[in-house]
């Protein structure tokens, strides 16, 4: 075969080659990447001072939130109670919020699941109801006796409708002490730093609060553990702090939300991490300072630290669990266990959570 020959038909088989590989070129140069989320200029995103809100706490110090919403300007609000964030919310006044599960799945509930969205877990654990040391023998281990005593006691927790408010009520209505659907023990809301005053000074006899309030009253009041909460659940593992966030604001703004949760997702990383305890413990010192003008004692860190739990994953039974807990002492009339459905949102979240190796946080086929 002569050279020229050769060339033509190299020439014919290097154009059908290039014939084959024209589509897929061409869908590779069509191909465009995904366009950005759209991002808020402002976003508002409320908390508390408190241990319990801890990844906050870490990302407003740690500047995560600045990280993660460049050129956002961004404006925080502290809450002593979770259910004047939800009326925050409402009124439009924040964006995203740490807040306890009770409060979070009212707010959901009472505007017929038009408000809010649970976009992520923050803490789980970290609750007990402390007494007088008079009223228990065995701590954590309280007789028949020593609970049926209770009645006609004065008991705090932070609020009405709160988590730990819900978590009392029911603890008290399965263990006989209601009546004509009310406790049989006085229920009194208070701000936390209010009850360990009037708990020191005598005026009630108990409470059901987050730490490190339990750590305090017990350090500082000579409090006893009647219940601690995490022997309430399968594996102790209950949620204290979601993050939520305005259905409004996530509609249009999924991008500035996508900023939250990563910022979150760090700090959680940044408190799980060991090596970080020092550090994480002066941030969250830093933090609770700024927020009440005080610092807690290295005694009262140290007992109450390890008793929470931070993970993005919001355990979702958990919350269920205290919704319908919610619904039968009637803290919500008129609901129905179904009017859950709908509540949570973890397609930004799982995708986060993916790109560290991760489990999806799965939702129950009922609230879907």
């Amino acid at each position: 075969m002569s050279i020229k020959s050769t060339a033509f038909k190299s020439a014919i088989a290097l154009a059908a080659i290039g014939a084959l590989l024209t589509p897929a070129a061409a869908n590779a140069a069509s191909a465009k990447p995904a366009a950005p989320l759209a991002t808020a200029p402002t976003v508002r995103i409320g908390y508390f001072a408190n241990l319990t809100h801890a990844p906050a706490l870490i990302a407003r110090q740690e500047k995560l939130f600045e990280k993660y919403l460049p050129g956002a300007k961004l404006e925080f609000s502290l809450f002593t109670v979770g259910t004047t964030e939800i009326e925050a919310l409402k009124g439009g006044a924040l964006d995203i919020a740490y807040v306890g599960p009770g409060p979070a799945v009212s707010g959901y509930v009472t505007t017929q699941g038009t408000l809010l969205n649970i976009i992520a877990g923050a803490t789980t654990g970290g609750a007990k109801f402390v007494v007088k040391p008079s009223l228990i023998a065995t701590e954590g281990a309280p007789t028949a006796a020593e609970i049926s005593a209770l009645a006609g006691k004065t008991i705090a927790d932070p609020g009405l409708g709160g988590t730990q408010d819900i978590a009392l009520r029911s603890y008290l209505k399965a263990k006989g002490l209601y009546s004509n659907g009310q406790p049989t023990a006085n229920v009194t809301p208070l701000a936390n730093a209010d009850t360990l005053t009037l708990f020191k000074q005598g005026k009630i006899d108990g409470a059901w609060v987050p730490e490190p309030w339990a750590t305090r009253l017990i350090q500082e009041g000579a409090a006893k553990t009647f219940v601690d909460e995490k022997n309430l659940w399968p594996q102790g593992k209950f949620a204290t702090t979601v993050v939520v966030a305005s259905q409004a604001f996530e509609k249009k703004f999924p991008g500035s939300v996508q900023g939250v949760l990563q910022a979150n997702e760090d700090a959680i990383s940044f408190l799980k991490d060991p090596a970080n305890k020092n550090d994480a413990i002066n941030d969250v010192q830093a933090e609770l300072l700024a927020g009440t003008g005080k610092k807690l004692s290295d005694t009262v860190l140290a007992i109450a630290w390890p008793g929470l739990k931070y993970n993005s994953d919001p355990a979702v039974g958990s919350v269920q669990t205290n919704f319908a807990n919610s619904v039968n002492l009637g803290q919500l009339p008129g609901a129905k266990l179904t009017d859950l459905k709908g509540i949570f949102n973890f397609k930004l979240l799982n995708t986060i959570r993916a790109k560290t190796g991760q489990g999806a946080v799965l939702i129950p086929a009922n609230l879907k």
